[in-house]
């Protein structure tokens, strides 16, 4: 999205940006994930910007009207994301300590089955 659009059109982007990072998530596309977290994160100056010139631009009664629904549904998105990433990373960590433990325990058994290892040495002479 250029800097020339709309509020409307950059929470359109956010919000197109926020579902693809969803299901980026949901099939473990982590590449596609950064890059849809690097563009939220280059679209954020620019609602920023559109926000403040939009609320510059109404009076007090339609300030009141400002798209906050909209703005809370995409955080929303947002929330479920990141509660994804982290159901996702609490797998993975699981995943990673039963394979640490199953490691650890392959020693133990190669160590208990294995022939001592020969004396390397007897005296000093």
């Amino acid at each position: 999205m250029s800097d020339g659009g709309t509020l409307e059109e950059a929470y359109s982007e956010w919000r197109r940006l926020a579902e693809a990072e969803g299901k980026a998530i949901r099939i473990g596309d982590w590449r596609f994930v950064a890059d849809c977290q690097q563009a939220l994160g280059r679209l954020r100056p620019i609602i920023d910007r559109l926000t403040e010139q939009t609320r510059q631009g109404l009076g007090e009664p339609r300030r009141a009207q400002f798209p906050r629904a909209t703005v809370l549904e995409l955080i929303e998105l947002q929330r479920r994301n990141l509660a994804s990433l982290q159901q996702r990373r609490q797998r993975l960590s699981a995943q990673m300590e039963e394979l640490s433990r199953t490691g650890r325990n392959l020693r133990g058994i190669q160590r208990s089955y294995s022939p001592p290892p020969p004396p390397a040495w007897n005296s000093y002479s």
